[in-house]
C-alpha cells in the first residue's frame, strides 16, 4: 500500500502544480483580449521600445539632451498593454514606473508615477504631437499657463 501511495501522491502534486501554473500564465488569446481593450493610439505604442532622440523648442530649435529644461524627459520607455509602463535612462537605470493612457483621441497621454509599493507619486497629462509606428512626440510646457514656450520631445522605436 505505501509503494503505491507515494508515487500516486507525486502525480496528484505534480498534475496540481502544472495546473497552478498554466491557469497563471496568459494565453495568447487572454494578450489578444488586453491589447483589444487598447485603443488605435495605445495599440501602437505596445511591445516596443521607444528612445528619446531630440528635443525642439517652440522655433523648431534643437536643444541638448544635457539642457535642465528637457534632461528628465530622455531615456527608454516601454507600454504595455496592461496599461503599464516603465522608464529607464539610457544606460539602464530605472527613473520611472507606474500607469499610462492615451486618450480616445490620441491627443493626449497621461502617466501615472508609482514607487515600489504602488503609491502614486504624480500623474502628468501632455500633449501629443506625433503618433506613428515610428515616431512619437509630445509637448511640454515649462511655464504652467504659458502655451507661446515649449518643447516637442521626439521619440523613435529602438532598433
Amino acid at each position: 500500500m505505501k509503494k503505491l501511495l507515494v508515487p500516486t501522491l507525486l502525480a496528484v502534486v505534480s498534475t496540481m502544480s502544472f495546473n497552478i501554473q498554466a491557469a497563471s500564465a496568459p494565453t495568447e488569446s487572454q494578450k489578444e483580449a488586453v491589447k483589444s481593450n487598447l485603443n488605435t493610439y495605445e495599440q501602437i505604442m505596445v511591445g516596443k521600445v521607444w528612445e528619446t532622440t531630440g528635443a525642439q523648442d517652440q522655433d523648431k530649435k534643437a536643444v541638448s539632451a544635457d539642457d535642465k529644461q528637457v534632461a528628465n524627459f530622455f531615456g527608454l520607455a516601454e507600454y504595455y498593454p496592461d496599461g503599464t509602463f516603465n522608464m529607464t535612462t539610457f544606460d539602464g537605470k530605472p527613473k520611472m514606473k507606474g500607469d499610462w493612457s492615451f486618450g480616445e483621441d490620441g491627443k493626449t497621454r497621461s502617466l501615472t508615477a508609482k514607487d515600489d509599493k504602488g503609491d502614486v507619486l504624480f500623474t502628468r497629462v501632455v500633449e501629443n504631437v506625433t503618433v506613428t509606428p515610428e515616431e512619437y512626440t509630445y509637448r511640454i510646457y515649462p511655464e504652467q499657463g504659458n502655451k507661446n514656450k515649449y518643447f516637442d520631445i521626439v521619440h523613435k522605436v529602438k532598433e
